[in-house]
């Protein structure tokens, strides 16, 4: 691991150094680095990775280097937002107590980073937090559509679903060390990954409210539709769009997770409900669950017609 933002956690707080992947962001990105700046917890690092932008971004970018000592941006080849994040990780300062991710195109409100801290202080082993996303449109108005804030975490959700929004996410440095030892090339999501991990190892705390405005715009990476009808079409998209996808990020966690009997025989099972029997009684599983209970009807659904793996 590299140390790409010095300086050593003083004695009043740790330090938090927060991760960002830009790419062709500049119409937000210069809002959403001056909420960073604007956090009420006081010891912030930010180390910014362009996945090669063809816009101003970088520019902007280095132009807030040059006036924040505590930022540093530098750009690489276009390899995707999951890849990116990795290498952030990978780069992450070993003297932060806690690494978070960050978009490009949100808006933080000043207690964001110190919440997450004060759950993550009570929590013992690896551990990660997340939280509730408020959605707003281009211009940061709430929209009328607010996605459920009431989940329940835990491995046998990790498994299926992501309830993980990587913009909400703090993570301890017993977790993140543990996962920079096992990342894998690609998976659907980055934040799925650390949750997946979290949930496998140590802890997850998901805090009912929000700290973030969510910016839905037609640039967006992974999007938030707020009603019923369009979060049900864009689970269609993604699920058509990244058909197998499932069964290799499951098959990836196997082979770097593999020490706990229990949460790995549910993963087995999922594996094995490509063909007969597994196929069948995976339907019958109560281990694994998706937070909707229509949902969890769905996917058992597409599990029976194979459309799952």
């Amino acid at each position: 691991m590299n140390s790409d933002i010095g300086g050593d956690a003083n004695s009043h707080t740790k330090k938090v150094q927060i991760l960002m992947s830009t790419y062709n962001g500049e119409e937000y990105v210069r809002e959403q680095l001056d909420s960073i700046l604007a956090q009420n917890y006081p010891d912030v690092d930010i180390l910014i990775r362009d996945d090669g932008s063809n816009d101003d971004t970088f520019v902007i970018l280095k132009e807030y280097e040059e006036m924040h000592q505590n930022i540093r941006a530098y750009q690489g080849e276009n390899i995707g937002v999951n890849r990116s994040f990795f290498e952030l990780l990978r780069k992450s300062n070993v003297s932060a107590s806690y690494i978070g991710f960050c978009d490009q195109d949100d808006y933080w409100l000043p207690e964001k980073i110190e919440k997450a801290v004060e759950q993550l202080e009570r929590m013992d082993g690896p551990a990660l937090y997340c939280s509730a996303k408020t959605l707003v449109d281009e211009n940061l108005e709430r929209m009328e559509s607010q996605q459920n804030s009431h989940v329940t975490p835990g491995f046998g959700n990790a498994v299926i679903e992501s309830i993980c929004s990587g913009c909400t996410t703090l993570m301890n440095r017993e977790l993140v060390d543990i996962i920079i030892e096992r990342l894998p090339e690609d998976v659907i999501h980055h934040d799925w990954w650390c949750y997946m991990a979290a949930t496998y190892l140590g802890s997850m705390y998901y805090d009912e409210n929000s700290y973030i405005y969510y910016r839905q715009h037609r640039g967006n990476e992974v999007g938030a539709s707020g009603s019923a009808i369009a979060m049900i079409k864009a689970k269609a998209r993604d699920l058509k769009k990244r058909h197998g996808d499932l069964k290799k990020q499951l098959s990836d966690f196997r082979r770097f997770y593999h020490t706990k009997p229990q949460k790995d025989e549910l993963v087995d099972a999922i594996l094995t409900a490509e063909k007969f029997p597994g196929r069948f009684t995976i339907l019958f599983d109560r281990r694994w669950y998706r937070q909707s209970g229509l949902d969890n009807w769905v996917v058992r659904g597409l599990f029976l017609l194979n459309r799952m793996l």
